[in-house]
């Protein structure tokens, strides 16, 4: 099967796949002297063209893979960057390292390759360099500032690159589909808090994990008035003693997935029992 992972310019400095092909979105940015990637694909193979193009693109080495979050649509395409710095927030290491996710992981990679040639050779690496609320890479004149905030998982965390006003999102952001809020560290306080937080940077571009590239703080809004709508309605459906199934979920999105719809409910409604 021929494999195609074609990264589009987003800025002089910065590309991105949103097309779906690797299951997350994944790009990258270059320094002055090196670039960096953002997330590795569900793939080892879209994981290693992600590299391939961006050296390609910018003619310069690939020195680190930032890892959003430890879903495996952003982290079973590690394979191809072991030998250089998988960088990611000291939660998402913790989360990874635990044994339960690490159990559940691998039987996870064993589906993923009953997928045929597309879904084999992964392999379970977890990120060494590690930071816990802010870290800035700084090559000459250039740097980038990562942010933990939790939020989608407990160790999530965003790009902002200022000299491209661009924030490479993660999965604090899902546009145009209905969000997966399930993850058991999933916070939604902080979820929200996340969105204000990028929304305040005021970026011209923000590339979520999943779906098309926004443009403008603004359309940040329609994210936080879901969510902030959604903890309202949730709230609600505790006090009044509202089932999963009866409790009505904003539009915005269109139809969630049942899968993805029962566990976010699910979720959110524990959180706030237990609040």
């Amino acid at each position: 099967m021929d494999i195609t992972y074609k990264l589009d310019s987003i800025t002089p400095l910065t590309v991105a796949n949103t097309t779906g092909e690797g299951r997350g979105n994944a790009g990258g940015l270059s320094l002055r002297n090196f670039c960096i990637a953002i997330d590795s694909t569900m793939y080892v193979k879209t994981g290693e063209l992600l590299r391939k193009n961006l050296k390609s693109q910018f003619g310069v080495p690939v020195k680190y893979l930032v890892v959003t979050h430890y879903h495996g649509d952003h982290i079973f395409g590690f394979k191809p960057f072991k030998d250089i710095c998988i960088l990611s927030s000291e939660m998402t290491s913790k989360i990874m390292l635990n044994n339960e996710t690490k159990s559940r992981y691998q039987v996870f990679i064993k589906n993923l390759a009953k997928e045929g040639p597309i879904g084999e050779g992964v392999e379970y690496i977890v990120p060494t360099l590690l930071f816990t609320d802010k870290l800035i890479i700084q090559d000459d004149d250039l740097h980038i500032e990562i942010y933990h905030t939790g939020g989608h998982t407990a160790g999530s965390s965003f790009v902002w690159f200022p000299h491209q006003k661009v924030v490479f999102a993660g999965d604090l952001i899902f546009e145009n589909t209905f969000p997966y809020a399930g993850d058991p560290t999933c916070d939604p306080e902080l979820l929200i808090n996340a969105l204000k937080k990028m929304q305040d940077i005021n970026a011209d571009i923000y590339i979520p994990g999943h779906g098309p590239i926004m443009k403008g703080a603004s359309s940040l809004d329609r994210h936080i008035e879901f969510y902030t709508d959604f903890r309202n309605i949730i709230k609600d459906a505790i006090k009044e003693n509202i089932t999963a199934e009866k409790i009505s979920i904003p539009n915005t999105f269109g139809e969630p997935d049942a899968g993805r719809r029962s566990m976010t409910v699910n979720h959110w409604l524990n959180f706030y029992k237990n609040k």
